[in-house]
């Protein structure tokens, strides 16, 4: 259920307003979303998908219920400007579509009852109270907007009935359970590995291991899914749930990794009185740039600790400085406690994707339209990375959640570089193919000759030149068309971010094969060198194409090193979606924002 539905204009006043828990209206859970909005360091453009954006604004106030997380929804009218919010406990598929409904409703009603024209011919100065200087936007419109109210609150009772189910969490038993087990696993590698790491691509092609303390974690070579000739059966709850309506929802990271470090909330025996009264307990002091600068040097050192770009760190801190000089602490706050909680709130917000990221809703939502012959376009996925960050193995993963939802997948081998990127890609597709039909014989072909069954195939034309990667890509879409595949997914050749003559084909690859996302595989193990990875990246396509999100690939390796995470969003504004956490089909994790900044901030 929604939690709140607001129309306020640019200069903040609120035309409309409505509590969907039949509470009174919380005015300041909308000036939260107002001050997110107008502060973050991401622009929100609305979805051309679904026209509706996604934000989620982060818990705050030491997690009292006045300052809890929430999750928003909105639409900005540009003539007459009005903004259009509604607010809900958490992003879920259901919310997200009761939300949307709940939004088109509203946009929709509030136009049919005359309501733009009346708000114009206000603010040009017509109507009965706009004198002297004086501008009312709803005057002599009480009738309409009251009008309004009733049929929203129809139409609301109707979008509840219609979408009505028990809503779908982990269970508290289960997630302490998951929390103790990830727990000892992150202290253990914590008690492995101390101190920077990560990976350096040189000019030559070469990789630099910066760190050998991750060379165990990522030995993989004994005890895989595949042996025998057979692969492991898949755990489905270990990965997520379905929806009452059927939908495979990926769980959050949190559900499996710590999300608290419990050390944070001590105080040293030994500490004097008034040592912790001074750290602690003072406040209503004016901070001044001299009160800072020792504060950030040592928050900005903690973000570098964790793999955070110094360029990164320093504009987090100018944020927090920007954010605090001149303001006063709260009553009992230290600076530094002040210092931290506004960093906390620039990390939620570069992390926080500024986007829709419903991916089943967008892909259903093409699959609905019919081109002029009466056949569904297929929705088309790019897999782009550097060399060795994980590529095909995200590639399966993607696929295998695309298949929990009953989506039929092509899987492209569009990598016609690498020496046996074709058979790596042909053993995916065997073991998805098993999962997905018990009775599949591997290496056998299906009805039409291929690798793969009646769920997910495999399109491969060998080896070749940049040319073929093109004309692999035109001849796989057509083919998915004619053979009624839902999703075609195409792996592409790994190339140095820093070598203009291997990134130079990716924008005519773009510009012909026209995907609905370009995905770029990260690597948490890259370390700083991921804020060049990304800008590359996303500038490799040309001026008219940018990446659409990022996959983390090796984030079980890294510990609480996750600054990767903060440089690839602060270099492109590109969101994270999804996180690896392992080699199994099933270890796919969808980003915690809460849980990132928690960890950076441990």
């Amino acid at each position: 259920m929604l939690e709140q539905f607001a129309i306020f204009t640019p200069g903040g006043q609120v035309v409309y307003q409505f509590n969907c828990l039949g509470k009174k209206f919380a005015e300041g859970q909308i000036n939260r979303f107002i001050s997110h909005f107008l502060s973050s360091p991401t622009s929100y453009k609305n979805d051309t998908a679904n026209k509706y954006s996604i934000v989620e604004i982060g818990a705050c106030n030491g997690g009292k219920a006045s300052g809890r997380g929430f999750c928003t929804m909105f639409h900005v009218n540009r003539r007459p400007e009005l903004y259009y919010v509604v607010t809900y406990a958490e992003q879920l598929l259901l919310l997200n579509q009761e939300a949307e409904e709940t939004l088109k409703v509203g946009i929709n009603l509030w136009k049919s009852l005359g309501l733009y024209e009346g708000i114009i011919d206000n603010v040009s100065g017509k109507g009965s109270r706009n004198e002297h200087n004086y501008t009312d936007v709803l005057a002599d419109l009480q009738d309409e907007v009251s009008k309004f109210d009733k049929y929203l609150r129809v139409k609301y009772t109707e979008i509840l009935e219609k979408s009505a189910s028990p809503s779908f969490s982990v269970g508290d038993e289960s997630r302490k359970k998951a929390k103790d087990v990830m727990r000892a696993k992150r202290q253990q590698q914590q008690r492995n590995a101390s101190g920077n790491g990560g990976r350096k691509w040189g000019r030559d092609g070469t990789i630099e291991e910066t760190t050998s303390k991750y060379s165990a974690a990522l030995d993989f070579s004994e005890g895989g899914t595949v042996a025998g000739g057979s692969v492991a059966k898949i755990d489905e709850s270990s990965f997520g749930s379905r929806t009452s309506e059927g939908d495979f929802l990926i769980k959050e990271i949190d559900d499996l990794l710590l999300t608290q470090n419990e050390s944070e909330h001590t105080v040293d025996r030994n500490d004097s009185a008034f040592g912790f009264l001074r750290r602690h307990l003072l406040g209503n002091k004016t901070i001044t740039d001299s009160d800072l600068k020792s504060v950030l040097d040592k928050l900005k050192q903690k973000l570098i600790t964790k793999n955070v770009a110094p360029e990164a760190a320093n504009f987090l801190c100018k944020q927090v400085s920007n954010d605090l000089v001149g303001s006063k602490t709260a009553s009992w706050t230290s600076v530094e406690n002040t210092a931290r909680d506004s960093l906390v709130k620039s990390l939620t917000q570069i992390l926080t994707p500024g986007v829709s990221a419903d991916l089943l809703h967008q892909i259903q939502q093409k699959l609905e339209r019919k081109n002029s012959q009466g056949q569904k376009e297929p929705y088309v996925f790019s897999v782009v990375g550097v060399n060795g960050v994980g590529k095909s193995t995200n590639l399966s993963k993607l696929a295998f959640w695309l298949l929990q939802n009953n989506l039929k997948v092509l899987v492209v081998a569009s990598d016609t570089f690498r020496s046996g990127a074709v058979e790596q890609l042909r053993v995916h597709v065997e073991n998805l193919a098993e999962l997905t039909d018990e009775s599949h014989v591997r290496g056998s072909k299906n009805r039409r000759g291929k690798t793969g069954n009646d769920h997910v195939e495999l399109f491969e034309a060998g080896y070749g030149g940049s040319d073929l990667v093109t004309k692999i890509a035109k001849q796989a879409i057509k083919y998915a068309r004619d053979q009624g595949f839902d999703i075609v997914l195409m792996d592409t050749a790994g190339r140095r971010h820093n070598d203009p003559t291997l990134m130079s084909p990716l924008k005519s690859f773009a510009e012909q094969a026209k995907p609905d996302k370009i995905i770029m595989v990260g690597e948490a193990l890259v370390g700083t060198d991921s804020v060049q990875q990304a800008k590359n990246f996303n500038e490799a396509f040309g001026r008219v194409r940018n990446l659409d999100f990022f996959i983390i690939s090796k984030c079980d390796t890294v510990g609480d090193m996750l600054g990767t995470m903060v440089n690839m969003v602060y270099a492109t504004g590109i969101p994270i979606l999804f996180v690896g956490v392992g080699q199994t089909y099933t270890d796919l994790r969808i980003l915690s924002v809460d849980w990132a900044v928690n960890i950076l901030m441990s």
